[in-house]
């Protein structure tokens, strides 16, 4: 299906970026891609060890004088789909889905983020109308598991004066500060031992229907986080009945505020129906919670075959101990910036390894002495209940940099050709211009793109008209900035 809808060249290459596999990690098929498309057009490429592809393309035709560009973005994506699709992230293309105004995917993650930003920067490249000055085009990788790709970056390899970060989600809204954070990790020890004959039945406990989202720039929605439900939900179960844990799992990425969650339980046959009687209670309870922002909260129950193993009590009992007490959600808002979270936390991931469960827990804060002390709150709390903590993933904030000409510039040619306010804004989440910034200390840094709803959800979706407006402005903005 050729989209033919404006901005044609963009979509086009975000098109062709679709059919090509790039989860985190995954990233050298595109960024091999980007190399070629580079060298057809006999200009200037180079590729890292990370597989960061800088492309550099002179300035046309009487902009030579022109301050020197950097356009940048991110060529992977969040890899989340529908419980139902067999999409194979490690191999199927993107499929494309034009909703109304709406471009999205089918039962997938749309992958816009930032797959926009690179289809942005390669259009104009390729389209010899557009006047610009020198340009540097940097594309990096890894940047939604931890921006490995944009920590490798070297200073020496990029002179520009300007770097516009194609990578924020609402239109008219200009990012110039972003958060710090960091991920720890809690590990339990896996002790196992044989389910008590007492208990004959096995339940899977489930929750499910929930909405997820960016845990950064979502978390101000205070949404469910399916890992503290379940934990909850378990907990008050403990209250009423005896049972053993077999499992318990949940959620997939660091920046992704978990929707699924599921335990395995052994029980005893004479309390499977008023444990399921309970859980239902405790169901509808939490949807009464979290309604209106999860209105679809479900904790579901099926009937299987007893686990053999089960977790050892104390281990169970430390899991969810942790689980239920770990702080999730908005943990304070900035006094300067109004609206804006200044520290948060994602109870992002559990799972089970060779030796260990393990909890992967991701903070973000824009006032370094909140983070630390976020940080030092989940360290007592684990090494409490016997969990050992490792810090690791840790990458700065962008400081705001009032009244830059870049930011001047860009606001007033906005204003200008729109007629709207520009909106200068912090954003609570990390945007790789702070790491960036660390190798490139003088140059002037902005954030803005296209208006996108529901990252790093199979819900994702991107404005058509928006994608069309932002790159008419990107247009001007390369033609006017000095």
């Amino acid at each position: 299906m050729e989209i033919t809808m404006e901005p044609k060249n963009v979509l086009h290459f975000f098109q062709e970026i679709e059919q090509i596999p790039r989860g985190s990690g995954n990233e050298k098929a595109l960024s091999d891609w980007l190399v070629a498309f580079a060298k057809e057009r006999n200009l200037e490429v180079k590729q890292d060890v990370e597989h960061n592809v800088i492309i550099k393309v002179p300035a046309t035709a009487g902009y030579e004088d022109r301050p020197i560009v950097i356009l940048q973005g991110h060529m992977d994506m969040v890899c989340e789909k529908t419980p139902e699709s067999n999409h194979d992230f490690t191999k199927d293309p993107i499929e494309l889905i034009v909703d109304g105004e709406w471009l999205r995917a089918n039962g997938t993650t749309l992958g816009a983020d930032n797959g926009i930003a690179v289809a942005m920067a390669l259009a104009v490249v390729d389209d010899k109308s557009i006047a610009h000055g020198p340009l540097e085009i940097l594309i990096t990788t890894s940047e939604e598991t931890g921006m490995n790709g944009a920590a490798a970056v070297k200073g020496a390899d990029l002179d520009g004066k300007y770097l516009i970060n194609i990578d924020t989600e609402i239109e008219g809204e200009f990012v110039v500060s972003c958060t710090g954070g960091c991920r720890v990790t809690m590990r339990l020890p896996l002790i196992e031992e044989t389910t008590d004959e007492l208990f004959t039945v096995g339940l899977t406990v489930k929750v499910d229907g929930l909405l997820g989202g960016h845990s950064g720039i979502e978390i101000y929605k205070q949404r469910a986080n399916a890992n503290q439900i379940l934990a909850r939900a378990l907990y008050n179960l403990g209250k009423k009945f005896d049972f053993q844990i077999a499992s318990f799992t949940g959620g997939t990425k660091h920046n992704a505020i978990p929707r699924i969650s599921t335990a395995e339980l052994a029980v005893r046959v004479e309390d499977v129906a008023a444990i399921k009687e309970e859980l239902a209670h405790l169901s509808a309870l939490m949807k009464t919670e979290y309604t209106p922002q999860d209105p679809d909260l479900a904790i579901l129950v099926t009937e299987g075959d007893t686990p053999a193993e089960v977790l050892e009590a104390d281990a169970s009992e430390a899991l969810i101990s942790f689980l239920v007490a770990a702080p999730h959600g908005v943990l304070g808002v900035s006094k300067t910036i109004d609206n804006l979270v200044e520290t948060s936390e994602n109870l992002a991931i559990v799972e089970e390894t060779e030796d260990n469960i393990e909890i992967l827990v991701s903070i973000r804060s824009s006032n370094a002495n909140a983070l630390e002390h976020a940080k030092d709150r989940l360290i007592i709390l684990a090494d409490t209940l016997g969990l050992s903590a490792e810090v690791a993933g840790s990458y700065p904030a962008w400081q705001y940099e009032p009244g830059s000409p870049l930011e001047i510039q860009t606001t007033t040619i906005y204003e200008k050709i729109t007629g709207k306010k520009a909106i200068i804004n912090a954003i609570h989440a990390g945007l790789e211009c702070g790491l960036l910034k660390g190798e490139l200390p003088d140059t002037q840094m902005i954030s803005f793109g296209p208006t996108i709803e529901n990252a790093h959800t199979p819900q994702e979706r991107l404005h058509i008209e928006s994608a069309h407006n932002i790159f008419e402005f990107l247009k001007v903005l390369l033609k006017e900035i000095k």
